[in-house]
């Protein structure tokens, strides 16, 4: 299994390049997001899974899931 890495020793991220919404579907709690996620390392991320609360969304003030989750990975306007 994996071993648990302590952050002090490691150094960590890397940039998020592009990203896919792939599906988004609604619950109870919020959002579920189905993205492919490509990073600046050369690394694909695919088929991840994001969930975004109704409250994240009031917190990033917009009702469009596909700012909501711009903003959660960190892509903000300048």
């Amino acid at each position: 299994m994996s071993d648990f890495l302590d952050p002090i020793e490691y150094e960590t991220g890397t940039a998020i390049r592009t990203f896919t919404i792939i599906s988004t579907s609604v619950n109870e709690e919020g959002y579920e997001v189905l993205l492919d996620i490509d990073l600046d390392s050369g690394y694909d991320l695919e088929n991840v899974k994001m969930k975004i609360a109704f409250e994240d969304l009031e917190a990033y003030e917009t009702k469009d899931i596909n700012e909501a989750v711009k903003y959660a990975l960190g892509f903000f306007e300048e």
